[in-house]
C-alpha cells in the first residue's frame, strides 16, 4: 500500500495528503467512499458511518480529550532538563541553547528552537506552536531582549509564534527568505484553512483505530504506534488551539543570498545555501562556536519531503554545502542535536540515490508511476527506520512517493 503524503499539518497542500485524511475532510453528509489503496473500509469514513465521523470531529473541534495522559514522550536529551510544552532545553555553548522537541517519532510535528544569547540581546531560531512556553523558558535564561528571529523557512511550525514573540517583545524583527513575503498570504493561507479543517477529523480517525487496538494500516498496534498516536492527537489538539485565529507575520527583513549580524564579539550568519525542503531554506551559523541550525533541510529520524514544495534534485548539493562548514553542532528542525555530520551525509546519499534512479528512468522516457515502480529505497528505508513501524510507515509517506515526484518533476522541467 502507498500513501502520498509530504509533511503532514501545515506542510503541504490538503490535495497531498494522505487520501485517508482527504476522506476525513469531506463534509459528513456528503461522505464518498474511500480507495482501496487508502485505510481497509473498516477505516473508511463511508463504512463507519457519517454519524460516528461527526462525532469524532465534533470532539475534536471542541478540544476534548483524544488520548490517553499517560502517553509517554521521548526523553530529554542528556544535559538537557524538560519543560512544560513537549520540549527540552539542552544548554550547546557559552549563551547558547537549544529548545528541542521531545515528541516520539509520529506524522504531526513541532519545530526546534535556538537561543543565541548575545551582551545586550537574544537572537531567536524558529517560532514554533509551542512559542508561548518556549518564551517561559527563554526568561528563566535572561531577561535580554530578543532583538531578532530568524524563521528558517515558511511552514507554519516554524512561523505561527511569529506573533506570540511579537507580543512578548515588540521591538523584534523577523527575518526570513525574501519568498516568505508572497508565499505566507497566498498558498500559505490557503494550506492552512486545509489543515484546519481537516487535522481534527484525521486525529479523531487516529484515536478511533487505537480505541479498536489497531493501526491505519488496520493491523494490530504496537506500543510504539499508540504512543506516536497518542503524540500526533496532543500535537493537533495543540495545533487547533494556537493556529486558528492567529495572523501570520511577515518578515521585516528579507534575505536572498545571506546576511551577517554582529553583536558584540559575536558573528550570526544567516545563509541561504540552497534550496531542499523549500525555496525558502536558511540555515543559522556561528562560525566561532561552530553551531548550526538548519531548520528542515535536516530532519531526523525521517526527511520531510513535499512533492510540490521540496527540490530533491538540489537538496543533495545544499547538504553537502552544510557539510562543508564543518559544524561541530548542527540543530535540526526536528529531531536531536548532531554532533557530527553523519546523519545529513545519510540524508544527501538518500537523495542523491533518488535522483540517479529518476533521472535514469527519464531517459528511458519513464512516466511519474513506471518512474516510482522502478525506484528502489528498500536499503535506504532499512538505514533510516530499521525495524520501527512508524518509522518505516513514515518513510514510505514522507519520502517515497513525494520525493521520487519532486525529483521527477525538477527532472523533467522544460528549460
Amino acid at each position: 500500500m502507498q500513501i502520498r503524503i509530504e509533511n503532514l499539518f501545515g506542510h503541504m497542500p490538503p490535495a497531498m495528503l494522505p487520501r485517508v485524511f482527504q476522506a476525513s475532510m469531506a463534509q459528513a453528509g456528503t461522505c464518498q467512499q474511500c480507495p482501496q489503496s487508502c485505510l481497509p473500509k473498516s477505516g473508511c469514513p463511508k463504512a463507519q458511518g457519517t454519524q460516528r465521523m461527526k462525532s469524532l470531529l465534533l470532539a475534536s473541534l471542541l478540544g476534548l480529550s483524544l488520548a490517553p495522559a499517560t502517553a509517554s514522550a521521548a526523553a530529554a536529551p542528556a544535559g538537557g532538563h524538560a519543560e512544560p510544552g513537549g520540549f527540552a532545553i539542552e544548554k550547546l555553548a557559552e549563551g547558547i541553547y537549544a529548545a528541542v522537541r521531545t515528541d516520539p517519532p509520529g506524522l504531526m510535528v513541532d519545530a526546534n528552537s535556538l537561543f543565541i544569547v548575545n551582551d545586550a540581546d537574544v537572537v531567536v531560531v524558529d517560532a514554533p506552536e509551542a512559542s508561548a512556553e518556549v518564551i517561559a523558558a527563554l526568561r528563566k535564561i535572561t531577561g535580554k531582549p530578543v532583538t531578532y528571529l530568524v524563521n528558517t523557512h515558511w511552514h507554519d511550525d516554524h512561523v505561527i509564534g511569529n506573533a506570540a514573540w511579537r507580543k512578548a517583545y515588540p521591538g523584534i524583527r523577523f527575518i526570513g527568505h525574501a519568498s516568505l513575503r508572497d508565499y505566507l498570504p497566498t498558498t500559505g493561507a490557503k494550506n492552512r484553512e486545509g489543515m484546519i479543517k481537516g487535522a481534527p477529523a484525521f486525529a479523531g480517525q487516529m484515536q478511533a483505530q487505537m480505541d479498536k487496538g489497531r493501526n491505519l494500516q488496520d493491523q494490530p498496534i504496537s506500543d510504539e504506534e499508540r504512543a506516536s498516536y497518542a503524540s500526533d492527537i496532543r500535537l493537533v489538539k495543540r495545533y487547533m488551539e494556537v493556529v486558528p485565529g492567529t495572523a501570520a507575520v511577515l518578515p521585516d527583513i528579507d534575505v536572498n543570498e545571506g546576511l551577517t549580524l554582529v553583536r558584540g564579539e559575536r558573528r550570526i550568519e544567516v545563509r541561504h545555501l540552497g534550496s531542499g525542503h523549500t525555496l525558502a531554506d536558511l540555515v543559522v551559523w556561528l562560525p566561532k562556536e561552530r553551531i548550526v541550525a538548519t531548520g528542515d533541510l535536516v530532519v531526523w529520524p525521517i526527511p520531510l519531503v513535499g512533492s510540490d514544495q521540496s527540490h530533491v534534485r538540489d537538496w543533495p548539493g545544499t547538504l553537502n554545502a552544510v557539510i562543508a562548514l564543518q559544524p561541530a553542532m548542527l540543530v535540526p528542525g526536528h529531531g536531536p542535536v548532531e554532533r557530527n555530520t553523519d546523519y545529513p551525509r545519510q540524508m544527501r546519499d538518500l537523495f542523491a540515490s533518488i535522483n540517479q534512479q529518476v533521472a535514469a528512468a527519464v531517459a528511458r522516457g519513464a512516466s511519474l508511476e513506471d518512474t516510482r515502480k522502478a525506484v528502489d529505497l528498500a536499503a535506504f528505508r532499512d538505514r533510516f527506520a530499521g525495524e520501527s513501524k512508524v518509522r518505516r510507515f513514515a518513510f514510505g509517506m514522507y519520502v517515497v512517493g513525494p520525493a521520487v515526484e519532486s525529483a521527477w518533476r525538477d527532472a523533467t522541467v522544460k528549460p
